[in-house]
């Protein structure tokens, strides 16, 4: 059952009613899902997640994605079943079958079998997915460069994008156990949902097997990096702009998110939010970043992460034990919130009662899913940065993400 109930247009401030009214033009149906949780916080945050997620299913508009919708489908199909992520399978799971993937291979995804007989551009689509989102989190120059003749460079943006997007939306949703209505799903075909498989995440439960370092810089960029208005063709170079003003200056991610500069400019309008707009404390934020760079192996993320985590006070021994995988001794709002994420982003990818009710009590559902949602945005910039191998911005005087 889900944890949060849909919030009506007019029992929302006057000012953030023109976002809702947003949300519902560009996704052209009521408000549902993430979009129920996160107008539980912040009516504008939706907005720019539809804005973003319109990008992969236009609405029967020309698409604007390069990927076809058969390569958005089966990613899909992968990330829900990666993320026991239950809204986004019945969301998807028609479209998937419709633009082409097999019943049989939805079947066993569903099942947490490996698939029979896959095509040779699923197995691609398979094993980028699946490095990302397991392991050290890191693509293969095998699958990169498979990835890369294959879709091009923009395609292999996108490509990482839709995963990472896929990942943003499934965190907000697991997070408050997110169903589809009865009206939802009376206007689909019927089809199996999506069983959790595993267990939440527990304090006692083993440390990870193996920790990556994450000290240093990585390896050369896989991309070209364009951060200069003649980098991109004249109709595009308004992209450059729209980032610049968001956060200054093109950092190295969204220098590498240019290769397709309109999901770049959507990106950064959401990155903004999280930079500029958020309600968390500073300490908050810093952890949530921590916590998601160090389960991602993020080397891009990290230092980052760890400069908010200073300037908002955190103490080194707090930063420590994340780094190393442990549980850090905080104050109990703090230690909540740690566990909260946890769950989230180990185990089966949902959080139990208890540490749900824990949080919402430490810290209110507004600032519950702001958590969520910071987890998310987070994640999504990982898998980003990850699949590019980007280094990490030289200093910190300008936002990385």
């Amino acid at each position: 059952m889900s944890r949060l109930q849909t919030i009506a247009r007019d029992a929302l401030p006057p000012a953030q009613r023109r976002f809702h009214d947003a949300v519902r033009a560009v996704r052209r149906r009521p408000i549902s899902g993430p979009f129920i949780v996160l107008m539980n916080s912040s009516p504008d945050l939706a907005a720019r997640f539809a804005h973003l997620g319109h990008y992969f299913h236009a609405r029967g508009q020309a698409d604007e994605s390069v990927l076809s919708m058969h390569v958005r489908g089966f990613v899909a199909v992968v990330g829900a079943r990666a993320l026991n992520g239950v809204y986004e399978w019945s969301a998807w799971v028609n479209w998937a079958l419709d633009a082409g993937v097999a019943q049989a291979t939805a079947d066993a995804y569903r099942e947490g079998r490996a698939p029979a007989a896959l095509t040779a551009e699923e197995t691609l689509v398979a094993d980028f997915c699946t490095q990302l989102v397991s392991g050290n989190h890191r693509l293969s120059e095998a699958t990169f460069k498979a990835a890369l003749e294959r879709f091009g460079a923009r395609g292999v943006v996108e490509l990482a994008v839709t995963l990472g997007y896929f990942a943003m939306i499934a965190l907000p949703l697991n997070a408050f156990e997110m169903t589809m209505s009865p009206e939802q799903s009376s206007q689909r075909r019927p089809f199996l949902p999506l069983p959790v498989l595993g267990e939440h995440w527990r304090e006692s439960d083993p440390a990870r097997a193996t920790l990556p370092p994450l000290a240093g810089a990585t390896a050369t960029p896989r991309l070209a990096l364009l951060t200069e208005h003649e980098h991109l063709a004249p109709a595009e170079q308004h992209y450059i702009d729209r980032v610049i003003l968001s956060r200054g200056w093109i950092s190295p991610v969204f220098a590498t998110l240019m290769h397709s500069p309109d999901v770049a400019a959507r990106v950064a309008h959401i990155g903004s939010w999280f930079l500029w707009e958020t309600a968390l404390p500073p300490a908050a934020r810093a952890l949530a970043w921590l916590v998601t760079a160090r389960e991602l192996d993020c080397n891009y993320a990290w230092p980052t992460a760890v400069a908010a985590a200073r300037d908002a006070g955190l103490d080194a021994q707090v930063i420590d034990a994340i780094a190393a995988g442990r549980l850090p001794a905080l104050p109990a709002a703090e230690a909540t919130l740690v566990r909260f994420c946890l769950q989230l982003l180990r185990g089966n990818h949902h959080v139990d009662d208890a540490t749900y009710r824990a949080t919402v009590d430490a810290w209110g559902t507004a600032l519950a899913v702001e958590i969520a949602a910071h987890l998310g945005y987070f994640a999504m910039m990982g898998v980003i940065a990850n699949a590019f191998e980007l280094a990490p911005p030289a200093g910190d005087a300008q936002p990385a993400l």
